[in-house]
């Protein structure tokens, strides 16, 4: 079980972060539809990597430092969601997303950190 969940679990992780950056893509080359389905599946996809990451946790019994991992990975979500939702096309002038892109750089290094087992307490 603690398998299944982990295969997909990461995998997700995986689609996820490349949807990311497609979503972004076609938001700046003026693809807004193509943005906003790529997005919504996004969203799909949060929602799977949540069920299958408390899956994992309740299977191991909530160690301390996969707890954190999860709350760093609940940040990271937000923090793409935050991109995706704030920046605008190109030609187009909005609020800046630097501060957004310098904690989700933080948020995945500390994850893949985490979940390579590069740190550990």
């Amino acid at each position: 079980m603690l398998n299944l969940l982990f295969q997909s679990h990461a995998g997700l992780w995986r689609i996820t972060i490349l949807l990311f950056f497609l979503a972004f893509i076609l938001l700046k080359i003026g693809k807004p539809k193509g943005k906003r389905i790529t997005q919504m599946l996004l969203r799909l996809l949060y929602v799977i990597m949540i069920v299958s990451g408390l899956g994992m946790l309740i299977v191991l019994k909530f160690p301390w430092l996969y707890v954190i991992k999860g709350i760093l990975a609940l940040w990271l979500i937000w923090t793409m969601e935050l991109i995706l939702s704030k920046s605008v096309a190109r030609k187009e002038s909005g609020p800046s997303t630097k501060g957004y892109w310098i904690q989700f750089l933080i948020a995945l290094i500390l994850v893949i950190w985490i979940a390579a087992n590069m740190i550990r307490f």
